[in-house]
């Protein structure tokens, strides 16, 4: 059985939208270097972001993780 982790971390503001656009600018470093993968590349475009948080565990965190920091900082619409 897999078990959840909860991760609680309070931040100044600063703090939190640096990390912000680090874990951006890292995520995107990640996705364009996996998009074009031959192991990848013959998956349809819908399904390809998907494939490559399935195949990379920590696309996926980062991807949480982002949308946690947006949440928090108000970005989310």
């Amino acid at each position: 059985m897999e078990i959840d982790v909860a991760i609680t971390a309070k931040l100044p503001r600063e703090q939190a939208e640096a990390l912000l656009q680090a874990m951006r600018a890292q995520y995107s470093v990640q996705f364009n270097e996996y998009w074009y993968d031959d192991r990848f590349r013959m998956i349809p475009e819908g399904l390809r972001h998907g494939s490559l948080l399935a195949a990379f565990p920590v696309m996926a965190a980062q991807k949480r993780l982002i949308g946690a920091l947006k949440h928090s900082l108000g970005e989310v619409k």
